[in-house]
């Protein structure tokens, strides 16, 4: 029999890693090192989803499709979004009069 024994979902039993004992004082300063990871991570991810900053990233977007990088105008681009809302309309009229 070998040190890794195979299992049904392909994964593999280990025995159990041989590392020296550890103190608990170690153990407290490993719990503590992952709980201030864990909440950086938290952190970082409220940040992410709070709506000020999804609203502000959407609108960095947008004007980012319409804007350079020297901030001119992308007039090609502003011509197909105006002919864009300008079908969009023409549409929503179209329907709306049927």
């Amino acid at each position: 029999m070998t040190s890794n024994t195979p299992t049904p979902g392909g994964l593999e039993a280990r025995p159990p890693d041989k590392r020296p004992e550890r103190t608990p004082a170690e153990i407290e300063a490993d719990i503590e090192r992952t709980r201030a990871r864990l909440a950086g991570t938290v952190d970082a991810i409220a940040d992410r989803v709070k709506p000020a900053n999804v609203a502000r990233r959407g609108v960095e977007s947008a004007k980012a499709q319409v804007v350079d990088e020297q901030g001119n105008l992308r007039t090609e681009r502003v011509a197909i979004i105006g002919v864009g809302l300008a079908a969009a309309f023409g549409l929503l009229v179209w329907r709306r009069s049927r």
